[in-house]
């Protein structure tokens, strides 16, 4: 598929098909040159053929679409897929069938690296053999492999199962036994159904000894509010009333998007008239709302393991956030929760993978710190502070402090959310603020030099920033 300027862009492919797949349920598309995210989220009862070779994601969050590759791919073949047919005429790089829980994925070649990571239902067809890692944090799906294993086989697996019929090496993780004839049967027909000869190939069955872990972290949050005071307006600022003055308090997240997300005030929240999100969840199966989400929210919150087996590198979270653009036709914005850690290092890689902003959920660290060392970032991201009750003045400071908003954890009744809004407008109107995000660290004060040291706010007294601050 291709111009006269060269080859088709990613974002050009997908606007084309779903275009043309609304009149038609069949597409064949020529000339495919790597690009990355081809056919993610298409509509669903559709099949499309491609000739050449697709990049990354192929067939990313399928949702029932059946999809026939004639030539090589990338990584992350399926990823996060949930129903459907994905047929790969050929090889394919690591990480196939990523997160997917449901429909089928056949390569009918090799897989140069992993292959079915972090893996939660659905089937997973190679003809060929996986030159790395299988069935890494894999919980259920079935994974067929008609060739040799070279790499270490269900790494912390707790369900599902293999079927090997080439060379592996067992571990102590491992239930293997001789696949029964019933399986046997059962493999044989599914093979030919795709092509693959069974022909002379006896399959092991590989179960894991391992159970679901628990988990059994608890979550900490420190937060230092009680440390920091809001400074009312009287002479040199002049303060403003709610009916009387202007008070603008409304946020607007993904301005690029075709829908961004607007706020009357600075809060998301859940329960009755919230937005809706679409959260994939770090190992967990990827969200199945995505077409009537307000919001995609990309979790890097730790669970049984710490990280997401598609980005083995900073810069890959750029191509999960190409993956639901994609997916999504630029439709919302997609926001990434984030663990408050290395933050300002954190953030600059968030700031070039394309996301509209990140949520910030507090740890260890004060989440006064964790806004501080971000508040760079407000003038080219949304930053969301994760907060676990309502309330108004914490709010505020927070949002002083450098954050754009304040997306609380749990439901929300409209009676809540009316009353915060009112004592929102009060209480930045006391400060002389007519628009929300004009709050800064001067409308503040620490108690102690240690929060002055840590939030560059003034300390009460002093009325000025420490020395350190002064640059």
């Amino acid at each position: 598929m291709g111009d006269s300027e060269g080859s088709w862009t990613s974002s050009a492919i997908n606007e084309e098909l779903r275009k043309k797949l609304k009149n038609s349920k069949s597409m064949q598309v020529p000339g495919l040159a790597s690009q990355a995210c081809i056919a993610t989220n298409m509509p669903p009862k559709t099949n499309i053929s491609f000739d050449g070779d697709a990049g990354d994601n192929l067939a990313g969050l399928n949702n029932g679409s059946s999809i026939v590759l004639n030539g090589n791919a990338g990584r992350f073949v399926g990823n996060g897929m949930r129903k459907g047919v994905v047929i790969v005429n050929g090889n394919c790089e690591e990480g196939v069938g990523h997160c997917s829980s449901g429909g089928t994925i056949v390569i009918q070649g090799s897989v140069e690296g992993s292959a079915g990571p972090s893996m939660k239902g659905g089937d997973l067809i190679i003809s060929g053999s996986v030159g790395g890692d299988i069935a890494t944090c894999m919980s259920g799906g079935t994974i067929i492999v008609c060739g040799d294993v070279a790499g270490y086989v269900g790494r912390i697996m707790t369900g599902g199962r293999v079927f090997l019929a080439g060379e592996f090496e067992d571990n102590e993780q491992l239930d293997v036994k001789n696949s029964s004839p019933s399986d046997l049967k059962v493999i044989k027909k599914t093979l030919q159904e795709y092509g693959v000869d069974p022909e002379g190939l006896n399959f092991k069955t590989v179960n894991s000894k391992l159970h679901k872990p628990k988990t059994s972290r608890k979550a900490v949050y420190n937060s230092i509010p009680e440390t920091l005071m809001l400074v009312p307006a009287v002479l040199s600022r002049r303060p403003r009333t709610p009916a009387l003055d202007n008070l603008e308090l409304s946020i607007s997240i993904g301005n690029n998007k075709v829908e961004p997300l607007n706020l009357t005030i600075p809060l998301l929240w859940k329960g009755a008239n919230a937005p809706v999100y679409a959260v994939w969840p770090l190992n967990g199966k990827s969200p199945e709302n995505l077409d009537s989400a307000n919001m995609a929210i990309i979790d890097l919150t730790a669970t049984e393991i710490n990280r997401r087996l598609d980005m083995k590198r900073p810069a890959d979270l750029a191509f999960v956030i190409e993956l639901i653009r994609q997916a999504t036709s630029k439709r919302i914005p997609i926001m990434v929760r984030l663990p408050a850690g290395d933050i300002s290092n954190d953030l600059s890689v968030v700031s070039k993978s394309g996301a509209d902003g990140v949520i910030l959920v507090g740890g260890e660290i004060p989440i006064e710190a964790v806004i501080t060392a971000a508040r760079g970032y407000k003038n080219s991201m949304t930053i969301l502070t994760a907060c676990q009750e309502l309330n108004c003045r914490n709010a505020t400071k927070m949002i002083a402090l450098g954050s754009s908003g304040i997306f609380l954890e749990k439901e929300c009744q409209n009676q809540e959310l009316n009353n915060f809004a009112t004592e929102l407008a009060e209480t930045v109107g006391s400060l002389g603020i007519g628009k929300i995000s004009d709050l800064g660290p001067e409308n503040l004060r620490a108690s102690n030099q240690e929060t002055a040291a840590m939030t560059g706010v003034p300390l009460a007294g002093y009325d000025s920033v420490l020395p350190m601050w002064r640059h």
